[in-house]
């Protein structure tokens, strides 16, 4: 059993080291919450796409296509024709692997909202190594820019096709109704 004078001098010791541990994480619990934050504003750009106008103008383009492979001769082609049918095949260049962009995009800011929130958690009840908590964070900023250049091709690929589809479909509608 503890005398008195030891025990207050082991209670003092616990309470400071709890406390200084506490204090010690505020900094890198402040960090995981930017983190998050940072996510929260990737996560709110990858869903301002409008990916139904995206599928639109891809089916569009789809559609198009093989009305004028259909009806098209290649030496009959004049040059605007052949300028506007180049500029509006980027759509299938760009439109290529969107589908599985946007769902590797969408399982990536989950999961980084889950592995924050779960670093956060950890950081709370003083669960990581001191030495650690840097790593993860470093770790989690990371993962952070990778996705953030991800998304930022993602919506750049999506805005292009968007733009491409309204400044050329309904020129090469009228080419193909010219065909039938």
């Amino acid at each position: 059993m503890l005398k008195k004078p030891s025990y207050f001098i082991f209670l003092f010791f616990s309470i400071a080291y709890i406390s200084s541990c506490s204090i010690n994480n505020e900094k890198e619990i402040k960090a995981v919450e930017e983190l998050s934050v940072k996510v929260k504003l990737l996560q709110a750009t990858f869903d301002s796409v409008n990916i139904d106008g995206v599928k639109l103008a891809i089916n569009t383009y789809k559609i198009n296509m093989d009305k004028i492979s259909k009806y098209h001769e290649s030496d009959t082609i004049d040059y605007d024709f052949a300028h506007t049918l180049n500029l509006y095949k980027g759509i299938k260049k760009t439109g290529k692997n969107l589908h599985e962009s946007h769902r590797t995009n969408k399982q990536n800011i989950e999961l980084l909202v889950s592995q924050l929130e779960k670093l956060k958690l950890d950081l709370e009840n003083n669960a990581v190594k001191t030495d650690s908590i840097q790593g993860f964070i470093d770790f989690e900023t990371k993962n952070i820019g990778k996705l953030s250049d991800d998304i930022g091709t993602f919506v750049t690929d999506c805005e292009y096709i968007l733009e491409t589809h309204v400044a050329y479909a309904e020129k090469v509608r009228g080419y193909t109704v010219a065909f039938n």
